[in-house]
């Protein structure tokens, strides 16, 4: 388990992030739904097993002492805790353990990381050895790795020597270096005018959360920070600029998809604290933690930031206000606030799962409802994104705020969207994503500057005028009024992602002929009891970088014969879906196709074999696959192979991997006891693979671990790879960081 805990309840902690990390790998004991405490049950899952957890920014003595009497005492198990305080401060937990001082970087390697980020693989130019310059680099970062990639940022993009000397000049002040804080300066003013907004714009989220790039760019576009481009998209353009903030160091990419895109990024604590202070000193944004606003009458850009309560008073005007961004206590099990969560998947994305810790009632008491009557008084709005505030409606009022461009309203009790949302001429993104908002006036999609729709399960009727503004559509279902000539699709052929859900046999010839037109879409997801298959052979899709199906194709058998037309393919899930041998022989040509799931299907045979293809398949996951009792990857099958997971293949007993296993790196089986003595008998290579296996059988050299069975030499592997990871991190505090290894039981 990993968390990170600044600003954050530690009980939240416990009852959340950990009890959800430690649910998804260890079943409900039988009995267990009698227990509605989620410490209890929390404490009771890890009783007599061993754990490992790793709390990164724990601040607190008290909130340690809490979190370590919620935790069972269990012989081998081990706390991993990196923080801010002191060593001094550290020995009052425990005198018995010394911490670990984490040191920062030496020359060596402190110059093998400033010559990776400036040069790359290129062997640097003579005159950087003859002059020193790492010498001087290393003075002002002090090894702080973070410094040295900010500052490796800088210099990348300037001549040697004559624009270097000039940067460490300004560095310099009577041959002593400045605080380090000095090169956060250096490295904001040195940024195009261009980029300055859209780096200041990470200070109106907390630090230590994670966002998804899309929402941020969208934000961007919303605010008028992007610049258009000839030939780009603004979200093109968007990206650009997200990217020159990744390469010169001052975001940092947390994951990126299987297409190598940017997922996920965040900000250093560091960083964060620097432009949060540049953000308010400037004016450019005003932060609040409870709303107590001195002067609305000057605030031009308000975020408010609460992860203790869902509701506070909020002042009834602003009239300069421009952008509304407000941050809430959410309940972490069903939502996340810059995307979706999927805890399940084994390359899910765990640091979402960490984000958030706070946890709020579900009982939702009317008189703390918002009414957001301030909006009466904030006419010139430009943004309006409220995450985990409650509420059940927005004010009629919302419909004068012409130049409003971006209304994101998640995580809340909006059961509905006002009538006057349609004169919201201006409007780019709707986000109402976590809520109950099932449809809204058939005007609304007359708005021609839609860019983004997002939803959970809203109505789509037909459309009257030409979206060709709208790249995203998610979270919408289809009226019963579909027809190939009646499709509201139709007037959204330039969209680039499509999340459909509720389609049945009435909607497929429609569905199918509008996909036809999409020639831009990057992104699939379809849902239903009968779903078109057209998108495996038509041209259209030449562009099409991840799908994702639920539900049986309607004349997938008919396509057999065509050749699959998906050549940037990198994502394929596909669910509820009846396979046949030939169908998984088509998908082996897809040259791009680098993950690969299948869940909940039928097979129509007893053995499913990868002949061969898959040239760029790093990972694949097979969920409840019935009939299928043999697994066979072929000599020339799979060469890129990194992760196999199986789950609940009630029937596989045999598993063959015939093309040698160099690239796979982990084989993870969950409860599937009949496979793991044959893999041991016939192939020890193969079985030296499994990383992680939860299956109730007992194998004399394996030892029991979070109830299930883990060998011994995996946990200790698994502890030494985290300590690294979050040495690491820790090293790049500014303060003399400090690691501290708790054993529960010594």
């Amino acid at each position: 388990m990993g968390m990170s805990s600044t600003t954050y309840q530690v009980q939240g902690l416990c009852r959340d992030t950990m009890y959800m990390q430690v649910n998804s790998q260890i079943p409900e004991a039988p009995g267990d739904d009698e227990i509605t405490n989620k410490e209890l049950r929390l404490l009771q899952n890890l009783q007599n097993r061993t754990y490992l957890v790793v709390l990164d920014g724990l601040i607190s003595i008290s909130d340690w002492n809490s979190l370590f009497d919620m935790l069972p005492d269990t012989n081998g198990s081990r706390i991993l805790l990196t923080t801010h305080l002191n060593v001094k401060e550290i020995n009052h937990i425990d005198p018995q353990i010394a911490p670990m001082e984490l040191p920062y970087l030496g020359m060596k390697h402190g110059e093998q990381l400033f010559c990776q980020r400036v040069f790359g693989a290129k062997e640097p130019p003579q005159i950087y050895w003859s002059k020193g310059y790492y010498e001087k680099v290393h003075n002002i970062s002090t090894g702080l790795p973070l410094a040295i990639a900010v500052l490796a940022g800088v210099l990348r993009s300037k001549a040697i020597p004559m624009e270097w000397d000039d940067v460490f000049e300004q560095l310099q002040s009577n041959g002593q270096p400045k605080p380090v804080r000095s090169i956060w300066s250096l490295a904001f003013d040195d940024l195009p005018h261009y980029l300055k907004s859209c780096f200041l714009y990470f200070a109106s989220v907390s630090d230590n959360v994670i966002l998804y790039p899309d929402r941020l760019v969208r934000l961007w576009i919303a605010e008028g920070f992007v610049v258009p481009e000839k030939a780009e998209t603004l979200e093109d353009v968007g990206f650009d600029y997200l990217k020159e903030l990744v390469s010169r160091g001052l975001v940092q990419v947390m994951e990126k998809d299987a297409g190598g895109c940017i997922k996920l990024v965040s900000i250093h604590n560091l960083l964060h604290a620097f432009m949060e202070s540049e953000a308010q000193d400037s004016s450019f944004l005003e932060i609040h933690h409870h709303a107590n606003i001195a002067n609305p009458n000057t605030v031009r850009r308000l975020a408010i930031q609460n992860y203790v309560d869902a509701y506070v008073y909020i002042p009834d005007a602003f009239p300069k206000l421009r952008s509304l961004l407000c941050d809430f206590a959410e309940d972490q099990r069903s939502s996340s606030s810059f995307g979706d969560l999927q805890p399940h998947s084994l390359w899910g994305n765990l640091a979402e799962l960490c984000s958030r810790a706070c946890s709020i009632s579900e009982n939702v008491d009317s008189n703390t409802l918002h009414g957001l009557h301030f909006l009466q008084g904030s006419r010139f709005l430009r943004v309006i994104d409220l995450n985990g505030l409650k509420m059940q409606k927005l004010p009629d009022e919302i419909g004068s705020i012409i130049h409003l461009r971006y209304l994101g309203i998640r995580n809340s009790n909006l059961e509905e969207l006002p009538s006057s949302i349609y004169k919201l001429d201006n409007l780019q993104t709707l986000d109402v994503r976590r809520t109950n908002v099932g449809r809204t006036v058939d005007e609304f999609w007359e708005i021609e500057s839609l860019r983004h729709v997002l939803a959970e399960k809203m109505l789509l009727p037909n459309c009257s005028v030409p979206l060709n503004n709208l790249m995203t559509l998610s979270g919408v279902v289809p009226s019963d009024l579909w027809d190939e000539k009646k499709c509201p699709l139709n007037s959204m052929i330039y969209l680039r992602s499509l999340s459909l859900s509720g389609i049945t046999a009435r909607h497929t010839t429609a569905l199918s002929a509008a996909l036809r037109k999409m020639e831009f879409l990057a992104y699939l997801n379809l849902s239903g009891e009968v779903l078109p298959s057209n998108m495996f052979t038509t041209t259209s899709m030449r562009r099409l970088q991840v799908l994702i199906l639920y539900g049986k194709l309607e004349g997938i058998n008919d396509l057999l014969g065509d050749r699959y037309v998906l050549p940037n393919l990198t994502v394929l899930h596909l669910n509820k879906l009846e396979l046949s041998q030939q169908f998984v022989d088509k998908l082996a040509l897809l040259p791009c196709l680098a993950e690969m799931e299948l869940s909940v299907v039928s097979f129509s045979d007893t053995t499913m074999f990868f002949h061969d293809g898959f040239p760029s398949l790093t990972k694949l996951k097979l969920k409840e696959v019935s009939t299928i009792q043999e697994l066979v990857i072929g000599k020339g099958a799979m060469p890129m192979l990194s992760i196999l997971a199986l789950y609940d293949c009630d029937s596989l007993n045999t598993l063959k991997v015939l093309n040698g296993l160099e690239p796979l790196q982990e084989v993870a089986i969950y409860n599937m006891p009949g496979i793991i003595d044959n893999i041991k008998l016939e192939d020890e290579k193969l079985f030296d693979k499994i990383k992680r296996l939860t299956t109730p059988m007992m194998v004399t050299d394996w030892g029991v671990v979070s109830g299930h069975f883990v060998r011994r030499a995996d946990i200790l592997h698994e502890q030494r790879i985290t300590v690294a990871s979050e040495s690491c991190f820790s090293s790049m505090e500014d303060a003399g960081p400090g690691a501290w290894i708790k054993s529960s039981s010594e």
